[in-house]
């Protein structure tokens, strides 16, 4: 088998380049695996207490109910009422947040107006935003209570707004679908796969071409022993394993990144559906492979195609953030429909004919893209051989 052996030659010369990019896939993928390990929500939540500090101009039970109030939300820190004093605090973060209650505040809750307090808070931090919001919740609680009965004593407004933000709502946490996939890596290493694995083709397939369109190669190879049917079945096989190996390493590497969603359903169409747009890629490679004229020609089209296709199609910015206009022009290529397809893979969990019926016809979408890139190369290969 000549043909097929020039073909893994031809290949391997070029080995280096084309592994830059298998080696950008894998660098990239562990920057996202330590970036999402970081980003795990945590299994509980507990509040932090803020270093806060209460000045208060009166001494009533509504102003003893708030400072036990925010006892629940803050560590109370003793500060003299002194300029010097509150800077000091602040400037070395003794506390974060200084309260200051008014005369007459008390006076004016039970009013149905009460006084703005005065606060004051280390600037371009967020440590007292907690006690800010339990502050207004406080007296907003304070606010709908005296509106609502105008007549009510301050005993019983402190103990309803007490027992009002006491209350408590219980929380289920509802486990997973074990079917799903769990996070989002998966989705993203076979949308990314996508990127190294188009570089990877167009390059390997438009280099092989390059050789066999020479027309000195033409010449002998139309007036040697072997029939043009073998040197294209030998050429087709070549470049069939080429792109089958390629596919194998970088699915296997996504099923390595991401083990725990190897042996889910979705994992098996997230491998089925990058295999259809596997042999999508071959037709355009195919396709380029007629057009380019030169090596450096052939790199150049590799990382304009790739890069364009894959900006406008959701590989490196999700399809729900792009623009309509964008995802109208994307349209028009064929990893739309692949990453369009991955992100409804990612969030089957049912997995009858009706769920998946959308799925497959994209797929058949994508294989209409490679039959087409498969005729127009065909026509191309055609005029060429006419003009040689």
């Amino acid at each position: 088998m000549p043909v097929f052996k020039v073909c893994l030659k031809i290949i391997n010369k070029n080995k280096m380049v084309m592994m830059i990019y298998i080696v950008a896939f894998i660098f990239v993928s562990m920057i996202v695996m330590s970036i999402n390990k970081k980003d795990e929500t945590p299994e509980s939540y507990s509040d932090t207490k803020v270093s806060i500090a209460i000045i208060s101009e009166e001494e009533t039970l509504f102003t003893e109910g708030l400072k036990a109030s925010l006892a629940d939300v803050s560590n109370r820190v003793e500060l003299k009422d002194d300029q010097e004093a509150i800077q000091d605090a602040l400037f070395f973060r003794a506390v974060y947040m200084i309260i200051r209650i008014p005369e007459g505040f008390t006076e004016s809750v039970l009013a149905g107006k009460p006084m703005t307090l005065e606060t004051h808070t280390v600037p371009g931090t967020y440590e007292s935003t907690q006690v800010s919001l339990h502050i207004n919740q406080f007296m907003q609680i304070a606010k709908l209570y005296t509106l609502g009965n105008p007549d009510i004593n301050e005993g019983e407004l402190v103990s309803r707004i007490a027992d009002t933000m006491n209350s408590r709502a219980n929380v289920t946490l509802i486990d997973p679908d074990p079917n799903a996939i769990q996070g989002d890596l998966m989705p993203f290493f076979f949308n990314y796969l996508s990127y190294s694995y188009m570089f990877v083709m167009i390059l390997g397939v438009s280099s092989i071409m390059l050789v066999f369109n020479r027309r000195e190669i033409k010449w002998r190879n139309a007036c040697g022993p072997m029939n043009g049917l073998k040197v294209s079945m030998q050429f087709l096989l070549a470049n069939g394993v080429f792109a089958l190996g390629t596919w194998l390493i970088l699915v296997f590497m996504c099923l390595a990144f991401d083990f725990r969603n190897a042996f889910k359903l979705n994992t098996l169409y997230f491998m089925l559906n990058s295999i259809v747009f596997a042999l999508t890629v071959l037709g355009l490679s195919f396709l380029l492979g007629n057009l380019v004229k030169g090596k450096e020609a052939s790199s150049a089209i590799a990382n304009i195609v790739t890069l364009s296709t894959c900006f406008l199609s959701g590989v490196f910015v999700p399809q729900a953030f792009l623009a309509d206009n964008i995802l109208r022009i994307a349209s028009f290529f064929p990893t739309y429909w692949y990453v369009k397809a991955n992100t409804q893979i990612a969030a089957l969990t049912r997995f009858d004919f009706a769920s998946l019926k959308e799925i497959f016809a994209i797929m058949l979408i994508e294989l209409g893209f490679a039959t087409a890139f498969i005729i127009v190369s065909l026509a191309v290969g055609k005029r060429n051989q006419i003009r040689t």
